[in-house]
């Protein structure tokens, strides 16, 4: 990339390559097994979402996430027959691909919580939140647009929210991943999943805890 696309892609809402890369491996799987037509490829993508099969996709580059958000749109159509539970699916594959490739230190601390180490119910409960703190924020390092953060539910005094601000250009497609992304790290913290999202404006997703610790 040189330093005219570099420029480019820091402006433009983008997603890293070591989360686009499983999409872009998927779309190829999906063409090569036949689920996807050269036809619906034509129809579905642009030409600059088909110059990505032919080309390397790096993990430490940005790539546009409406690119992101077409080919994912493409796979569940296809792959997932129109659910939004393919695309849970493939974002709990995320959390784990990431984790298992060690390209993040905050999916690392998932093997040493300080909830882990804790007894007694309050004491979880802000452990958790310290947890929950340190590894939301992992966003930024993935998305170069948003903004992660937690809080304790004003709803549910053992509850936490995530809440996802500057949300103007993350897609539904984004959200579900998401969902299943954030899902699979509370299962692997020992907690089962826990999260469901709601766009509550057109900037702003909220991820809110279904039950208590």
């Amino acid at each position: 990339m040189d330093l005219l696309e570099a420029t480019r892609m820091a402006t433009t809402p983008s997603i890293k390559g070591s989360v686009f890369v499983g999409v872009v491996e998927a779309l190829e799987k999906a063409i090569s097994d036949g689920a996807i037509s050269p036809g619906e490829l034509d129809r579905r993508l642009d030409p600059s979402d088909l110059e990505l099969l032919e080309a390397e996709i790096l993990v430490s580059s940005w790539y546009d996430i409406r690119a992101y958000t077409r080919i994912n749109e493409l796979l569940r159509d296809a792959v997932g027959q129109g659910s939004n539970e393919y695309l849970k699916t493939r974002g709990r594959e995320t959390a784990r691909r990431l984790l298992e490739a060690g390209f993040y230190a905050q999916l690392e601390y998932l093997n040493r919580t300080e909830v882990s180490q804790t007894s007694g119910q309050q004491a979880r409960f802000e452990a958790f939140g310290r947890d929950l703190r340190k590894l939301s924020t992992i966003s930024a390092s993935i998305l170069n647009f948003s903004n992660w953060s937690s809080a304790p539910d004003p709803a549910h005094a053992d509850r936490y929210v995530l809440e996802v601000s500057e949300a103007i250009d993350f897609p539904e497609v984004l959200c579900w991943r998401s969902d299943g992304f954030v899902n699979e790290m509370s299962s692997l913290h020992g907690e089962g999943d826990l999260w469901e999202w709601k766009r509550v404006a057109p900037d702003r997703v909220v991820f809110t805890m279904h039950r208590g610790m």
